[in-house]
Parts: structure tokens; sequence; C-alpha cells
């Protein structure tokens, strides 16, 4: 599956200190119309809570990490799941020891500081649909 989209507009800002950092990002999406794009950012965040998929059980498994860490870098798209805009992130986090933990992006991160660009894409957004072979919410032509 392959669509070609032009760039329609690149919108750019940042997070409010203490706004959730999922949440923040898809309100910036809904107020700005954006259904089709890419996400990029840095920054930081209070605490966090990201997930990685089990493969064998089809489960993301949890974890919080309850200190102070850096996002080194937020990546992601936006399409649409259930009518809905939906932002599908990632972000690589560094911690005081500058280890660095990643997976995929869980509300529940309270942003300290937070810097985004959302590439908005013209044309058709793509649909997320149930996959029962995988267990995910995957693209749809």
């Amino acid at each position: 599956m392959l669509r070609r989209y032009a760039t329609a507009r690149v919108v750019q800002g940042r997070l409010n200190k203490g706004e959730d950092l999922i949440e923040g990002l898809q309100g910036v999406m809904k107020e700005h119309n954006i259904t089709a794009g890419v996400v990029t950012g840095i920054g930081a965040v209070s605490s966090a809570r990201i997930a990685c998929l089990n493969q064998q059980t089809k489960q993301y498994e949890e974890k919080v990490f309850q200190e102070a860490l850096e996002v080194v870098s937020l990546r992601g798209n936006v399409s649409l799941k259930d009518g809905s805009v939906f932002a599908h992130l990632h972000v690589a986090l560094s911690r005081a020891d500058f280890s660095v933990v990643g997976g995929h992006l869980l509300s529940g991160n309270p942003v300290y500081a937070f810097e985004f660009e959302i590439l908005c894409l013209e044309g058709e957004p793509f649909t997320r649909y149930f996959d029962e072979e995988t267990g995910l919410f995957l693209w749809k032509d």
C-alpha cells in the first residue's frame, strides 16, 4: 500500500508545562484540522508512560518512569481511528545517567518543555482498522 501526498503546510509550536504530551499534540491536530501528517519533537517530561508490544501475546506491556526525562526524539504519524484524529507516536527518552529508554507513547506524560513540528499532508488520510494477524490497529486502504 502506497499513497503519494503533497505537503500542505507545517505546524510548529510548543506545549505548555504540565500538559499531557500525547493529548496536547492531538489537541493541536484537532485545532488545525490535521488528519494526515508526520510528527516530530524534542523536549522533556516530568515522568513517562510508554509501552512495548509483546508479539507473542499481542499485548502492550506498559512501563512507568517516575523521574524527569529528556525527550531525545519523538516521531510518529497522524491518521484516523474510529472517525477521530489519531497520533501514533514513538519516543526515545534519556535518563539522568544518559541511558535511553523508548517505546510506544501512551497518555500520562506531563510535559516539562516540548517543541514540535507537524508536517501536514494533503489528500485522503489513512484510517486504522483492527488487524487480526497482528492484533494491532493498522492502516488500511
